[in-house]
């Protein structure tokens, strides 16, 4: 029977335990630096996506300030209604390539007339007066005036007193003021108090167009008739240039009404038709739609004074006194 020594068996016990705990403490070591390793790489590559983030954010914030701000910061173009609430905030007007490409400074134009030498076509649109389809409360009329595209060229607005209009009715007169896409007044018509009937013919219709406000330059009188309405167009110095001549019956049975516009040698060189506007608003509103048609070389003067011609035509056969129909046929 072998006996072995205690000692040694001891020594034996404690080098291999010693050998075990330093295989331990190194694998944990190592452990513990791949871990700060993974950390690290993942911290780096977050912060990597967090600034291109920050850089992507910066442009898209940068984009989105340079195309809320186009053209101009606090600034709205020229062709643009400026309303009161912009005005309170401090808006302005900047002047586009749309804008500057209105022609300027043509000689016997007056000032805020020169797109009209471009046209020859306008279309009148009346606005719809809530108040007035209800209660039948007379109420200033307003129209916007556009281009055969659509687009807005004028503003109309009348300029009455309550009483006048409600007393009157569609015989009132009236001045009516034309702005242009600046807001400024192109075109003033007065309109004097008159008759339109055949018994009257020492008071007829009338309507004296100036452009600028203050500077005659035409002025629309009827002329004396039983059956069919007709007018005369006078010049800035009192010459007929032009005649309109109207239907016998101007009701409008889902159809145009047109009042052709003929030369001084009879031929027909333009209409102004009042157009369909639709069963509801004919029936329930005064607001019409009227389109003028003219010849593009025609003298500019000439085409405010034929707008001026549509506002009379207008009053005299398509205004409703109170929501009542009272056309008739022929001027009686």
């Amino acid at each position: 029977m072998s006996t072995e020594n205690p000692a040694s068996c001891v020594s034996t016990l404690d080098l291999s335990g010693g050998e075990n705990r330093g295989n331990t403490e190194e694998s944990h070591s190592r452990g513990v630096r791949s871990g700060s390793k993974v950390l690290r790489f993942i911290w780096h590559s977050l912060y990597s996506q967090y600034n291109q983030v920050c850089s992507r954010s910066q442009t898209l914030r940068q984009l989105v300030c340079r195309e809320a701000n186009k053209p101009l910061p606090k600034k709205l173009r020229h062709t643009m209604r400026l309303n009161k609430s912009a005005k309170r905030k401090g808006y302005e007007f900047y002047i586009s390539d749309e804008d500057r490409s209105i022609p300027t400074g043509i000689p016997n134009c007056p000032r805020g007339l020169e797109y009209l030498t471009t046209i020859d076509q306008l279309l009148v649109k009346q606005k719809v007066e809530l108040l007035e389809a209800f209660t039948g409360f007379e109420t200033n009329n307003k129209f916007t005036i556009k281009n055969a595209l659509g687009q807005k060229v004028y503003f109309a607005a009348e300029d009455n007193d309550c009483c006048t209009r409600n007393c009157c009715g569609p015989a009132r007169p009236f001045d009516m003021r034309v702005f242009d896409n600046f807001q400024q007044e192109v075109i003033h018509m007065h309109r004097p108090l008159a008759c339109s009937s055949c018994l009257f013919p020492c008071c007829l219709q009338s309507i004296e167009v100036s452009a600028p406000p203050g500077n005659v330059i035409g002025t629309i009188e009827q002329e004396w008739s039983i059956c069919s309405p007709s007018f005369r167009i006078l010049n800035h110095v009192g010459d007929t240039v032009m005649r309109i001549e109207g239907p016998f019956c101007t009701f409008s049975l889902c159809g145009d009404v047109e009042f052709n516009i003929v030369s001084l040698t009879g031929e027909k060189i333009g209409k102004i038709s009042k157009q369909w506007s639709g069963l509801a608003r004919e029936i329930f509103t005064d607001a019409d739609f009227f389109g003028i048609n003219f010849p593009l070389d025609l003298d500019v003067r000439m085409k405010a004074v034929l707008l001026g011609a549509t506002f009379l035509i207008d009053a005299m056969f398509f205004e409703k006194a109170g929501n009542q129909e009272t056309d008739r046929p022929g001027m009686l």
